[in-house]
């Protein structure tokens, strides 16, 4: 079918060789065979890569080679037994990377099925949306501004439809559709007005198409322009993470070789301190830093997504916690978008409208509820003007009616029916020949018509200053009237009242005369003020106090007029001066833009195909779920399922949450990696034999590492972390005061070790009774300094609750206490049973380091693991921060 000239059929051939109904569209059933015989509409997918493939690349690191030199080593030394364990333990080491990798990756797989595309289609005669992968040939799709072309399509209408074609064809300008266009057999692609193609985006109009070629049948499947995921670009912060771990590779290195070398000066035996420094590189290196920053990223993509929020780009998550300002729109994202027709204006008269907004029960009063305005005949022709110039529709639904399309419209119809007007009656009357849709630009909507019997009219909404500047006539009590100027300062008057209420306030004016030469609404006739409310969302404004605590300032962005703006405003909690009224698509991009040229980190909320340049530009694009367009989408870099403001703070925190879970991990892993050294490093100065044996460090690195680092992961957020300023995005992982806290508390855990190895040593001479005690003492002790590592201000007994944390205190006190007492265990590790004062001393020594840290907390200490931001405002707050890695 894809090699036909779609493009040069009409529609009675088209719906012929598709065996479409080019009116009510396919059935249920037609689709769901043709589905099974073409397949589903997926041009390429995003592949996972094989757990066979990710085991294999564990053995391409330097931990490996490392662990396979000490195999040697024990076996040429005679220990069969312990190469034969080492060699398990690379296999183990080999084992638990790959799972946690494949658990992180099959996790963003879930996460990125969570955002599948959607299609309006028709069929049966009903209009609803559907994944776009279930389209097949034949299907009629609905095509409106802001959507992505979901398959390949010949264009059955257009009204006013262009459609940006760039990505398919390189041209630069949009390209105007027409339905109605006699083309040639074999025109360029970018020639073919009467057709729509796969990945392209609808840019303004609408228009109705049938589903010529779907998946790789379509021309974007041809040619392969398949756009790569974005979730496989490394972020900054796995390029950080990379590049921290490659020095500290050199570095741990660098130690290890000092260490044995001390050790041989000393008297050790040469192998086996060859073999001890090796196995404390291994424990050194911080190989599982990139596996743990997957985790950590996948970890509070979930909690993200829970809380509805949808990340499309990785990136994003690390500037959420650095995010200064927060551009949202007011309507849909701090309101319901649930809006309801209160109050009607005209000709000095004014009504109230009574009711629900989804219930076409209730009444339209004036003069203090004793005019019924349903039997007033300017009523009900400004209410006949709302239904035609409208693009949504309602239904009947069980309680309450099923209404679809924009809000504003939907409010109309709504309206329209309380005043026993029926919209479907009035469309047949009146049908629509021809539309200018809305422009954000003009703020206004024009529709044409032509009844059965000839005649013409045109009507217009918008709002009430630019509709008002193209009225010269008013409808009044005694018929059409001119439109004098005390007219119109009375109709601006009454306009600022409704707004001074907060309403949205919408102006309605028509053409009875026909339609004018030059096709745009000139010489329009006046006919009213529509004034919707439209809630506040539940928790907005306690949202906004909690930006303002965490140094996040909100501002409010409206396309309603100033005041109807600030009475919203006022309710929220906002000054005047964080509101911007009358803002368009190009407003918001300079405002973006002004915002950064100051240092902000913006987050800006948009869901129209026009917002698209302002979401990308911006350090956070976010876009509706629900109300957005599928363009608005494609360029955020967050996407709201709920549409909600308070859903933007909660990504925030969340953001916030997750840099600071990274920051604990990497505290805790190299604070006990450098103990490990220095354990071992001092011991041998001060005169004795290693501590610690090859087989036991391993054990502490794939035991004792990942279960409390796998609980930092996902601690949960400290109390104060919406009380904090925004992070600096410019500040290095690791800098100075950050290394230096990590050096101290590395010397404190390895002296809590050595105590317990000294104290037997000094006992019993340094034996397998003193390694065993420092054994115990140095896995023990990393539990506690996790708990340690959870806040670098407050007493780990203060934070909320970690069940993971105590769950692998609890796993590594049973391993410990199986290492130590039994047999074939004591056999494989070297160790000996203890007696119940060992572990008395042990559990002293595992606690007073740990003490002395969480005292310096109470103390005041506050050496902090980032620099603290300065209080003013400017490119100079973003300073870079010196690192201790990369000065």
């Amino acid at each position: 079918m894809s090699t036909q000239a779609w493009h040069a059929l009409d529609a009675p051939e088209l719906a012929a060789l598709l065996g479409a109904d080019i009116g009510v569209g396919l059935s249920e059933e037609e689709a769901r065979a043709r589905l099974e015989r073409v397949g589903p509409n997926r041009v390429g997918e995003y592949r996972e890569r094989p757990i066979w493939r990710l085991v294999l690349d564990q053995f391409g690191s330097l931990v490996v080679l490392l662990l396979l030199g000490a195999a040697v080593v024990a076996w040429g030394m005679g220990e069969r037994l312990e190469a034969v364990a080492i060699l398990a333990a690379l296999l183990l080491n080999a084992a638990v990377g790959a799972g946690s990798e494949w658990r992180a990756r099959r996790s963003l797989a879930r996460l990125r099925a969570l955002a599948v595309p959607q299609a309006m289609v028709r069929r049966g005669g009903r209009t609803r949306s559907i994944p776009s992968v279930e389209l097949v040939p034949g299907d009629l799709i609905v095509l409106e501004a802001g959507a992505q072309v979901p398959a390949d399509a010949r264009l059955v209408s257009a009204a006013a439809l262009r459609v940006n074609e760039a990505s398919l064809t390189g041209e630069s300008l949009p390209a105007d559709k027409d339905a109605q266009a006699r083309l040639p057999a074999d025109p360029p692609l970018s020639e073919r007005r009467t057709m729509v193609y796969l990945g392209t985006d609808v840019l303004a109009g609408t228009g109705t198409a049938v589903v010529t070629a779907t998946g790789l049948a379509t021309e974007l499947g041809r040619i392969g322009q398949l756009v790569a995921l974005a979730g496989e670009r490394e972020t900054p912060l796995e390029a950080q993470v990379e590049a921290l771990g490659r020095r500290l590779v050199v570095l741990a290195l660098a130690i290890c070789a000092v260490v044995g070398v001390a050790g041989i000066l000393h008297g050790e035996p040469i192998a086996l301190m060859l073999e001890t420094a090796i196995s404390l590189a291994v424990a050194a290196i911080p190989e599982s830093l990139p596996a743990i920053t997957t985790v950590a990223l996948a970890a509070g993509l979930w909690r993200l997504a829970r809380a509805g929020a949808l990340v499309r780009r990785l990136s994003a998550v690390e500037t959420l916690g650095s995010t200064t300002v927060i551009c949202a729109d007011k309507t849909g994202t701090m309101t319901e978008n649930q809006m309801t027709v209160k109050r009607l204006v005209l000709d000095g008269r004014s009504f109230a409208v009574e009711g629900g907004g989804r219930s076409p029960a209730g009444a339209i009063t004036g003069d203090a509820g004793r005019v019924d305005g349903r039997a007033d005949p300017a009523v009900r022709l400004l209410l006949t003007a709302g239904v035609l110039v409208n693009d949504a529709h309602a239904a009947p639904g069980e309680d309450e009616l099923a209404l679809g399309g924009d809000p504003t419209e939907a409010a109309l119809l709504v309206a329209a029916l309380k005043a026993g007007l029926d919209p479907v009656v009035l469309r047949l009357a009146w049908p629509r020949r021809r539309e200018i849709p809305f422009d954000p630009a003009t703020r206004l909507m024009t529709t044409f018509h032509e009844s059965p019997e000839g005649q013409r009219a045109l009507f217009v909404k918008g709002g009430p200053g630019a509709v008002l500047d193209l009225c010269t006539r008013r409808e009044s009590a005694a018929g059409l009237a001119p439109m004098t100027e005390v007219e119109r300062g009375r109709i601006r008057v009454d306009n600022d009242a409704l707004a001074a209420d907060g309403l949205r306030v919408l102006a309605v004016a028509w053409r009875p005369e026909g339609w004018p030469a030059g096709g745009l609404p000139v010489d329009l006739v006046f006919l009213g003020l529509v004034g919707l409310a439209d809630p506040i969302r539940p928790g907005v404004e306690e949202a906004i106090g909690r930006c303002a605590r965490a140094g996040i300032r909100t501002v409010m962005l409206t396309g309603d007029q100033r005041a109807t703006a600030e009475a919203v405003g006022r309710r929220l909690g906002l000054p005047p001066e964080a509101i911007r009224s009358r803002v368009t698509p190009e407003g918001k991009m300079k405002l973006v833009e002004e915002l950064q040229r100051r240092g902000e980190v913006v987050a800006m909320t948009g869901d129209g195909v026009n917002d698209a340049p302002a979401l990308a530009r911006a350090d956070i694009g976010v876009a509706m779920g629900r109300g957005g367009t599928d363009v608005a989408r494609e360029a955020a870099d967050l996407v709201l399922t709920d549409d909600n403001f308070a859903t933007i703070v909660r990504a925030v925190e969340q953001g916030r949450v997750i840099y600071a879970n990274l920051r604990k991990t990497i505290h805790f892993l190299f604070s006990c990696n450098l103990s490990e050294i220095l354990t071992i490093f001092v011991a041998i100065l001060l005169g004795y034999p290693t501590p610690l044996l090859p087989l036991q460090i391993l054990w502490i690195n794939l035991v004792t590492d990942t279960l409390p680092a796998l609980a930092l992961v996902r601690d949960p957020a400290e109390p104060d972390v919406m009380t904090r300023p925004p992070r600096d995005p410019a500040e290095a992982l690791v800098t100075w005061s950050f290394g230096f806290r990590i050096l101290i508390e590395g010397a404190l855990l390895a002296a809590g070790v050595l105590s317990a190895y000294l104290w037997a040593a000094w006992q019993d001479g340094p034996g397998p009774r003193a390694t065993t005690m420092a054994f115990v003492a140095i896995v023990l002790i990393h539990p506690f300094q996790a708990m340690h590592c959870r806040s670098e201000q407050t007493s780990w007994w203060r934070l909320p609750v970690n069940p993971l944390s105590w769950m692998a205190l609890g796993v590594l006190v049973a391993l410990q206490w199986a290492a130590v007492g039994h047999l074939s265990m004591n056999r494989l590790l070297g160790t000996v049973p203890l007696a119940l004062s060992d572990w008395g001393v042990v559990a002293v020594a595992v606690l007073w380091p740990v003490g002395v840290g969480e005292a310096a907390k109470s103390w005041g200490w506050r050496v902090s693991l980032r620099h603290a931001r300065p209080t003013g405002s400017g490119p100079e707050r973003h300073r870079r921060s010196q690192s201790l890695w990369n000065p």
